[in-house]
Order: structure tokens, then sequence, then C-alpha cells
């Protein structure tokens, strides 16, 4: 010490030495990536999932609704629960006593969890690869399927209607803070319209969520007071009927948000001719979207685009046909892009038939600001100088099948004694996938190899094409299809379309993968959040 004191260069020395320790100390301790505070992302197998199935919309006499679901099996000790209950309404109630009942269904959930699974809508699943079925013909509320352990990676589940003139097809959900829907207008004024429109809201989750309903009209937003701040409490579910806010317009964007919680957002659309049927949602903004699955055939076919940015939004639209159908149908894309000019927040539309050309099709839509995008098909039969709108279905942009981890997709019902059809488009680079077929007791089938080239659509029809349920089970059991795309192969849209006669449904395939990636964490305060 008194060296310290007596000599002034020790004391720096010494400085030097601490700051030498300690500077040593955090290289030994760096983040492994080169940015300061990065890690890299990584992937894991979700373990919990949720879904959620609108209560069907046609209870008649000869209407059979039910729901399945399927999650792949990965390893041989793969094991897990998969189970399904209904979610109650949410209680009418006044704006005065809001508190109240808020705090008490606040109340009723801190005890709600442990009764979850007394009303079962079927047979609890434990072991992945196998089929989930539950009938809900009866079902007036909606259903929500939970899934933990192996049953929650690459689960993906729907909800099939059928009459006796017609089908539908609604996809099961996972809840979020945002879900994007396009559809025409009601009102009339062209030619195709709709005679109702309404939101089903699901809150699956144990706690409250806050929801709003935008609506992106060909004039500009509308909104109303009742599609504001709506309250749903955990476990309860609602609908709100949006029909008087698109009136007198062509086209119509739909964004279901929440400020606080989460929700499963599903549209039901009813046609001015009669025909009902569940809209798929559609990818958040973007600028740049595919829509697979345009049936070929006659009637309208109407491309419907939202743009919710404050600009004005060039789109360019083109057609890719199924060239299988080439020399039969009555011509092919045209060369020139279909371009669209939508007003700030607000939608537009256009016809979709003259570039398809009596063939089955997939749009690619390139945009210089985000939008969201949806087509409408009319099923139409011609007597005359009549021309009867006979059936309606609905398609929206999906996210592909791509590498490295969006590999695998899910087809979880295929039904017996309906004409089935699985629309593949590949627009970049040729694609490849394998289709496997498996029975509800998780026996696979012989697989099939299809094969698109690049900028291409391709029809695969299960009688014609060799795809058909495993032998030696029942065809009224139904079995599931799942997609693998090959190594090497590029991005693949898919879209499944059911034909009775004469109803037409589309429901378009996005990714189930087994595992999900990560987001890269960073040292600092910031949140994380679902996106939309």
């Amino acid at each position: 010490m008194r060296l310290i004191v007596e000599n002034r260069f020790a004391l720096f020395g010494l400085v030097a030495l601490a700051l030498l320790a300690l500077f040593g100390l955090a290289f030994g301790l760096r983040p492994l990536t080169p940015s300061l505070g990065v890690r890299e992302a990584g992937t894991l197998r979700p373990e919990l999932a949720s879904r959620v199935c609108p209560a069907p919309h046609e209870t008649s006499g000869d209407a059979e609704s039910s729901v399945a679901a399927f999650a792949p099996r990965v390893g041989r000790d793969d094991e897990g629960e998969l189970w399904a209950v209904p979610v109650s309404r949410a209680p009418e109630r006044d704006e005065d006593d809001e508190d109240a009942s808020g705090s008490d269904r606040e109340d009723e959930t801190d005890d709600g969890g442990s009764e979850e699974r007394r009303d079962l809508l079927a047979d609890e699943l434990t072991e992945p690869g196998r089929i989930w079925r539950a009938d809900v013909g009866d079902a007036v509320l909606p259903t929500a399927l939970r899934a933990e352990g192996a049953l929650a990676s690459g689960l993906d589940a729907a909800q099939i209607t059928l009459t006796d003139d017609a089908v539908t097809e609604v996809r099961c959900v996972e809840p979020a803070i945002g879900t994007w829907f396009a559809v025409p207008g009601a009102g009339g004024i062209d030619e195709v319209e709709l005679d109702t429109l309404t939101v089903h809201l699901t809150n699956p989750e144990e706690f409250r969520a806050t929801v709003s309903v935008d609506l992106y009209t060909a004039e500009g937003p509308s909104y109303s007071p009742e599609s504001r701040g709506i309250d749903l409490g955990a476990g309860e579910s609602t609908t709100l009927d949006v029909t008087e806010l698109v009136q007198s317009t062509g086209s119509v964007g739909v964004h279901v948000r929440t400020s606080t919680g989460r929700v499963a957002a599903s549209l039901l659309a009813e046609h001015a001719e009669g025909h009902t049927d569940w809209v798929p949602p559609t990818r958040a903004p973007d600028t740049e979207h595919v829509v697979p699955g345009v049936p070929g055939g006659d009637g309208t076919r109407r491309l419907i685009v939202a743009a919710p940015g404050d600009a004005p939004v060039e789109v360019r639209a083109r057609v890719i046909p199924d060239i299988g159908d080439e020399e039969e149908g009555d011509g092919a894309s045209e060369e020139e892009p279909i371009v669209l000019n939508v007003p700030p927040a607000a939608s537009a539309w256009a016809s979709l038939e003259s570039a398809l050309g009596g063939l089955p099709g997939t749009v690619v839509l390139e945009a210089d600001a985000p939008i969201v995008a949806g087509v409408i098909v009319e099923e139409t039969e011609v007597d005359g100088d009549d021309k009867d709108v006979v059936d309606t279905a609905y398609t929206s942009a999906v996210e592909p099948l791509s590498w490295p981890l969006d590999v695998t997709a899910v087809i979880p019902e295929m039904p017996e004694g309906l004409d089935v059809e699985l629309m593949l488009g590949a627009p970049e680079s040729d694609a490849r996938i394998v289709a496997t077929p498996i029975a509800a007791d998780g026996s696979m089938g012989d697989a099939v190899r299809a094969e698109v080239t690049a900028g291409t659509t391709h029809v695969f029809d299960t009688e014609t094409e060799g795809w058909g349920p495993p032998t030696g089970i029942d065809p009224d059991d139904g079995y599931t299809i799942r997609l693998e795309l090959l190594e090497g192969s590029g991005p693949v849209y898919a879209a499944r379309v059911l034909r009775s006669d004469p109803g037409v449904s589309v429901m378009p395939v996005p990714p189930a993968p087994i595992e999900v990636r990560l987001p890269i964490v960073r040292d600092s305060m910031t949140g994380l959040v679902p996106g939309e």
C-alpha cells in the first residue's frame, strides 16, 4: 500500500489491470452472434394449442355437421391430449352494470379451469396420428378444441356442414389479436351482393378480451358504436351483424382486432340468392399475396382487395391457370395484369372471368402498399335468358408450404360421397409434394406424389389421380390427407374444393408446421406480442 501511495504510476497500473480484467470477463460472456445482445432464432415444438369452430349455421332436419381434427405422429413415444367443449354465449348486459358483471366473470374464471372438461363433445384423444371427430349437428354454441403435448404440434381442424343441396366448410381458427376478411358488399349496386354479413366472435382464453371490428368499404371506413369495444369475458362468444354498415358498396375489407386479449373470429356471409357460406380468413396486409383455389366453370369470379393505409394503392393481379385443361377452356391468363386503384382506407373489386377463361386458377397479387385480398365464386346455371346462382364459395390469400419449417399441411376431413379436388399453385418455381391418406385409426394408405410446374396451377382429383381412402376401411368413416413438401421443392399454395350437386365449397390450406420459429431475442426491455 505504501508503494502505491509513494509511486504515482502504481495507481494507474492498478486501474489498468482492473479494466483489463473487466473487459476480459465481458469478452468471455459475450453473445454468440456478431450483433451485440442478440441470440440466434431457434425452433420449438408447440405443446399447447387451441382452435375454435363457430356454431353451425344450418341446423335444419336434413343438415349434418361434424368437426374433425388431426395432428401427425412424429416420434414413437409421442403422446398428449385433445378434447373439445362448447363455448357459452356472452350474457346480455347494460353499460351501467358493466363493471359489476366484468368482476363477476373474472371471479368465475378463477375456478373454472378445473371444470373445463365437464361437457366434452366427444371422447378425448390421447394418441397423435389418429383422427378426432365429433358430431355437432345439434350444436348451438361454438366449439373450443384444446390440445396438449404431441397433439398440439401440426394440429389442424375443420367443420363441414352438409345439406341436400349445399356443402359448407370452415376452418377452426386459432385465437389472435387481428383477423382479416375480404367480401362483397350489400345493396345490389354491382350485381354480386350479400343479404347479411355476421361476425362470430369467441374468446376461449382465460382472460377477458375487448374487440373492435373495422370495415373498409369502396367509399372508405365504416363503423358503428356497436362495432367498437365489444367486451367478451373468458370462455364467452357473441355475434355482430354488420349488414347495415356494408350497404350500397361492392367490396368490403373486414378487420377484427383486439385491444386486450385474443379472440377467434369467423365471418358468415349470406348471399342475396339465399346461399350461405363461411368466409375464410385472409393473410394480414402485405404487398404480395397469392389466392389459391379459384374453381373453374361458369359464373362470377370476383377479386376483392382492401387497403387499410392512408394512401391510394395500385394493385396488379395476374391469373395462373390450370394448364391441364388449357385446350378445353375458353382461354388462358391475360398477358397484361389486371390493375386496381384502391382509394385510401377503402376497398375495390375486379372481375376474373375473362382472365380465367372458365379454367381453375391461382391469383397472384402485387401492390405498392399493404393490402388484403379474397375471391368470391358464384356457381350459375343458365336457362335461356335467365341466369340463376345455384351456390357460392369464397377463397382467400394463404401462406405457402415452403422450406424450412412450413413443409406440412393437413386436410382434416375427406368426406365420403362428395367430389374432392386439391388445387395446387406454384407461381415461382417447380413444386413437389406427397399426399398421404390416413384413416381414423391411424393406418396409412398409399402415398401419392404430385408435381406442379412453375407458373401453373394443377387440379388433382381424388378419383382420377389415384388419391383415395386407405384400403380396408369403411369409406363412411372418412379419412384425412397429410401434405408434405419434398426437399428442394419451391413454395406451393394449396386449397381444397368440395363439390356436391349443385353445391361447392373452397377451403384454403395453410401450413400446419410441426415446429415453429422462435423470435430473435435481444437484450432490451422490449416485450413480445403475437402478430396479426
